[in-house]
């Protein structure tokens, strides 16, 4: 008869020598938000989606913070680990099956090099890179190949730590990874710069060479649909997931997946991200500050914009967490806000309003009136109700909405819907801005161009 007592004692024993190992490849991801479900399970040694068979293996991710924050926090982990290599997999990046041995096999071969897979950008072409001379193109990339390549992304890229670690003691001040935009640099003003474009531009200048395998042909997922980017010639028998591959995304898809990642954006990414500083400046400057809240695609010169979800924003932040100095603004615009926000929280926004408003300083609003166009759609028919109805409700009226007033179902159903959280009268907004300590309010005739029924509130601080 068997002992267990000492069957146990010997797997934990096991365990135990286990604990000694090293990984040989540390898997690494940097997440947006971690409460959601990325496209691949990485962690532990149960229902892996990559083959990592025979390879002793770590994983390590962070979340909510900018991209090359989590870059380089994530390469200092693997630097500590006493891997031989670090594997870069992005959140919404699908690897083949065989990814990780394919790749292996080329940076074995090439142990000098950093090694990628077929990385695209969503609704585009490959994320790969070649110089031609003074030209920068895109390859071919077709299966099959093994490309010098002159930039990639990071997001399917097998790294020799011993490159990092030579990395590290070369330039010790250095960071892997930097996002900058419109930085003042000693020859003017430098433009964007990627955090991928950063560390690949390190590498060149250490000669490391950059090697793209063919045979590796990533997806680029989006996490909310399954919809995806990726070479025709994939077979989606070789990817295993946690959300199902639905279909590939085409141009239609485009305006929806730009939303998707504007909105899903860490807070503070944006060209203004040090806000804080040029709002000082402005004030030491005696000049005037204007916000436009909620701004949306529409820029307004002599106002700063405010927009988590507008790349045209000077400021990319909520409107309920952007930190604004009190008593620093001249003037407020808010066209077509406070009716997409809930109504338990306008308070919150409308003090909030208040407070950075210097005394004397005017907010000016413009939104639905609910009143008005509930009248108006008791005495409408055909195309006049159903636009009212929509300025109820909330829809964006843009190229997305057919001449017929009508919405295409997939369309709907990927987010061209903006809706109104509640609706307000002249008398409720204006008993709301007197309760918050507003004065000398005035309802006034709208002056956009939304359709149907409007009203303007001007008030004073």
């Amino acid at each position: 008869m068997y002992s267990r007592e000492k069957i146990v004692t010997v797997m934990q024993e096991i365990y135990d020598e286990s604990k000694s190992i090293a990984p040989y490849v540390v898997i690494a991801q940097p997440r947006r938000d971690l409460n959601e479900t990325a496209a691949q399970n990485f962690d532990g040694y149960d229902g892996l989606h990559i083959d990592l068979m025979g390879f002793s293996h770590g994983f390590c991710n962070i979340g909510g913070e900018k991209v090359d924050v989590a870059r380089n926090y994530l390469m200092e982990q693997a630097l500590e680990s006493g891997a031989k290599y670090l594997l870069f997999v992005g959140e919404d990046t699908v690897l083949p099956y065989d990814a990780f041995k394919v790749l292996h096999k080329t940076a074995e071969e090439n142990p000098d090099a950093i090694v990628t897979g077929v990385y695209y950008i969503k609704c585009s072409d490959a994320m790969i890179m070649v110089r031609n001379g003074d030209w920068i193109t895109i390859p071919n990339v077709d299966p099959g190949q093994l490309i010098d390549a002159w930039q990639t992304g990071m997001d399917a890229m097998l790294i020799p730590i011993s490159i990092l670690k030579a990395m590290k003691e070369e330039a010790p001040e250095l960071p892997f990874c930097c996002i900058g935009n419109n930085v003042d640099g000693a020859k003017g003003v430098i433009p964007f710069i990627g955090e991928d474009n950063f560390f690949v531009h390190r590498l060149h200048k250490r000669g490391t060479r950059l090697l793209v395998n063919t045979d590796v042909q990533a997806l680029h997922m989006d996490l909310a649909t399954g919809m995806y980017t990726a070479h025709p010639s994939v077979d989606l028998k070789n990817y295993y997931t946690n959300i199902k591959p639905t279909r590939p995304l085409t141009l239609d898809d485009k305006d929806f997946i730009d939303r998707r990642w504007h909105d899903r954006l860490p807070e503070g990414t944006g060209a203004k991200s040090d806000y804080p500083l040029m709002i000082k400046e402005m004030m030491e400057k005696g000049e005037s500050i204007k916000f436009n809240m909620g701004c949306g695609p529409v820029r307004i010169p002599g106002y700063i914009g405010i927009d988590k979800h507008s790349d045209r924003a000077e400021i990319r932040q909520d409107l309920f967490k952007v930190s604004l100095p009190d008593e620093c603004a001249d003037e407020i615009l808010a066209s077509h806000v406070i009716e997409h926000l809930p109504q338990h929280r306008a308070p919150e926004v409308m003090q909030k309003w208040f407070n950075v408003l210097k005394p004397g300083g005017r907010l000016i609003m413009e939104q639905p009136d609910l009143e008005q166009l509930c009248r108006d759609f008791l005495v409408q028919d055909g195309m006049e109700k159903h636009i009212t109805t929509m300025c109820i409700f909330g829809a964006a009226l843009t190229s997305e909405v057919r001449v017929d007033g009508t919405i295409d179902s997939e369309v709907m159903e990927k987010g061209a819907l903006s809706p109104h959280l509640w609706g307000w009268t002249p008398k409720t907004l204006g008993d709301l801005c007197e309760a918050v300590g507003f004065k000398d309010i005035q309802i006034l005739p709208a002056t956009g161009g939304h359709p149907a029924s409007n009203f303007r509130l001007e008030a004073t601080k």
